[in-house]
């Protein structure tokens, strides 16, 4: 036995026994991410900063296009078999094509953001993995069959809360062994593209993972780069790019991207699939859409400009879609040609608001060749969950304090920090000194020490530093209200417990009462901090639009979980089936260890499971077939 299949054998055993502890023990099943625990915090903030580091000074990717590089994965094609029914593999075990046998139909699965907590995660594997799933059009109230896709597509962060082998095994490998272990043939297989959180580790645990193995539990994995293009039937084609940390495309993907386009014909089509909404990002941050630089996701479409006609993505984990339909010159709409925009981030991480977006339309500016600007308009179709749901679950920041516990210790901190001028003080005023006079002297003091001022201004800064950067007046007023409302509040605080302490129950002033009047400052800082916390960010994200990110992390919020199936009929119509969970399940029963079922099932009651089925988000998207 060879090191190589020591390691796999023995990186099964770890699997195998991850997954029975999770089958028997709930305990051992990962939790949300406590994303406002400091630990986390810090862990979190060097993580992205080394990465960054990492990606601006010794990109793996250039490292990576040394080796093979493959060109397109052909789907179009069937597989060739043997006369009594067999499949012929080649020397690393995937199907070889038959170049005479087309293809007729293929199901595509496209899940994104996933890996977080074991319930939202698993909940999405065990349906998705299913052979079947039949779900009831919205509009018609009709039956309609689904299969399990030939294809996974994983659209970018697979982990969280930072990739490492540990967390991608805890929190994706596993759940999705308990999903789906074994297949039959023809097995399907997986194509990943890495998000942010991948990156957080220079992409050496996703290499590993999806680029160094043949296997992902039940699927194939053939990939060899952290980007990819497949060739579907019909003159379809799906792209899959890796566009780092900031929307860029090295120059060896550039070229790989440039190599497939010229093998596509005028009639073909394309899925482009990118681990990020630019269409979304580019229009809050007000950057300009139409730099054509050679390291951008903009070059790459003008590359494919006359090809891409569906784009999907995550980072967002909401279900929202965007829709433009050219009109010919007598009116009628050209739905062969329409456009489709998709962010389905609902794999598994926290929910994402949908009401911090007020505009039913986007405008995108795009150029030919990077010489004439032109302009078309997307039409917001629809959100998962609503803009109204989504409203009513950021009301649960009022309950921040509950929720994010381990958070309070850093306003407590602050609190402590802001009050020593007051507990030095304290002992230099008489008895008779009421509480208004107190105040005033305290406020004095602190006003005129230069060192009281500094740290002021620095608490106020770094409040400054956590408000939503897409505004800059957001940022410095908004911020700044908000690190002078704790500064305030703190020293209300600390005049009132000093004042109580030294003065009212007459305690004297000594190392005791300091250390009391201290504890009560911190307990203090703890509960206030927390609180003022859940309405700074209820308020921006209500009132402004900002913080949505921060607002529904803190809420960790499984439920409102979705993916997409897409299904290329034999002929050549696409449709896109986009699939919502609106509660995910919290109970799993074990079931008998076989190897074409999953250790787990859902143990829920009537009532919810109408919730916790899988339904269709809105009627199925199609796109007829292109004639001309």
């Amino acid at each position: 036995m060879n090191n190589k299949t020591k390691f796999k054998r023995f990186n099964f055993c770890c699997i195998k026994q991850m997954a029975q502890s999770m089958v028997h023990n709930p305990d051992a099943r990962p939790k949300m991410t406590d994303w406002y625990n400091p630990k986390q915090l810090i862990k979190t903030g060097i993580k992205a900063v080394l990465s960054t580091i990492l990606g601006q000074y010794s990109d793996p990717r250039l490292i990576e296009a040394y080796g093979k590089q493959k060109g397109y994965f052909d789907f179009s094609k069937e597989y060739l078999q043997t006369e009594d029914g067999g499949y012929i593999t080649d020397e690393e075990g995937f199907y070889i094509r038959d170049e005479t046998c087309k293809r007729e139909d293929i199901w595509i699965d496209y899940v994104s953001d996933l890996g977080e907590g074991f319930n939202s995660t698993y909940t999405v594997a065990y349906y998705l993995s299913r052979l079947k799933l039949k779900l009831e059009d919205p509009k018609s109230q009709k039956e309609l069959a689904t299969l399990r896709g030939n294809i996974l597509i994983f659209g970018g962060d697979q982990v969280y809360p930072v990739s490492s082998r540990q967390k991608y095994l805890e929190r994706l490998v596993t759940p999705y062994h308990l999903a789906l272990r074994y297949t039959n043939a023809p097995h399907p297989q997986v194509f990943a593209i890495p998000g942010n959180h991948d990156w957080y580790d220079g992409l050496v645990s996703f290499t590993r993972l999806f680029c160094s193995h043949k296997w992902f539990n039940g699927w194939q994995a053939p990939q060899k780069k952290s980007y990819f293009a497949l060739k579907l039937p019909h003159n379809w084609w799906l792209i899959g790019t890796d566009i780092q940390l900031h929307a860029d495309i090295d120059g060896p993907q550039v070229q790989y991207f440039k190599d497939i386009a010229k093998k596509m014909k005028d009639l073909d089509r394309v899925i482009l699939c990118n681990a990020e909404p630019y269409w979304i990002s580019t229009r809050k941050e007000k950057k300009n859409s139409i730099i054509c630089d050679e390291n951008n996701l903009m070059f790459l479409e003008n590359i494919l400009r006359k090809h891409i006609q569906i784009f999907i993505a995550g980072d967002k984990h909401h279900y929202r879609r965007f829709e433009h339909i050219p009109q010919r010159s007598d009116k009628t709409l050209n739905h062969s040609l329409k456009t489709e925009k998709i962010t389905s981030g609902g794999g598994g991480a926290f929910l994402h608001p949908t009401h911090n977006m007020r505009e039913n339309y986007i405008t995108e500016h795009f150029s030919d060749d990077c010489i004439e600007v032109k302009e078309r308009k997307f039409e917001r179709k629809k959100d998962f969950p609503t803009e109204q749901t989504s409203r009513e679950l950021c009301r649960k920041n009022i309950t921040f304090l509950w929720k994010n516990k381990k958070f309070g210790l850093v306003t407590a901190f602050i609190y402590l920090f802001v009050s020593l001028s007051v507990l030095q003080t304290a002992p230099i005023y008489s008895d008779a000194i009421n509480f208004y006079e107190f105040s005033l002297l305290e406020l004095s003091t602190i006003t005129h020490s230069p060192i009281s001022i500094f740290c002021i201004l620095v608490i106020i800064g770094g409040f400054i530093l956590f408000a939503d950067g897409h505004s800059r007046r957001f940022k410095y007023i908004i911020g700044g209200l908000h690190g002078l409302c704790h500064i305030l509040v703190a020293f209300v605080m600390t005049c009132c417990v000093v004042y109580l302490v030294r003065f009212t129950f007459n305690l004297g002033w000594n190392l005791i009462t300091i250390i009391f009047s201290g504890l009560l400052i911190f307990i203090g800082g703890w509960i206030f901090g927390s609180v003022i916390m859940g309405l700074y960010l209820y308020i921006s994200l209500n009132v402004f639009g900002y913080h949505g990110n921060e607002a529904f992390s803190s809420l960790k919020i499984e439920d409102w979980k979705n993916f997409l199936r897409i299904h290329i009929d034999k002929n050549g119509d696409l449709t896109i089936y986009p699939i919502g969970i609106e509660k995910t399940v919290q109970q799993w029963q074990s079931t008998s260890d076989s190897k074409l079922t999953s250790l787990l099932e859902p143990n829920i009651s009537d009532d919810e499971q109408k919730k916790t089925i899988p339904k269709l988000i809105e009627s199925p998207i199609v796109i007829p077939f292109r004639k001309s």
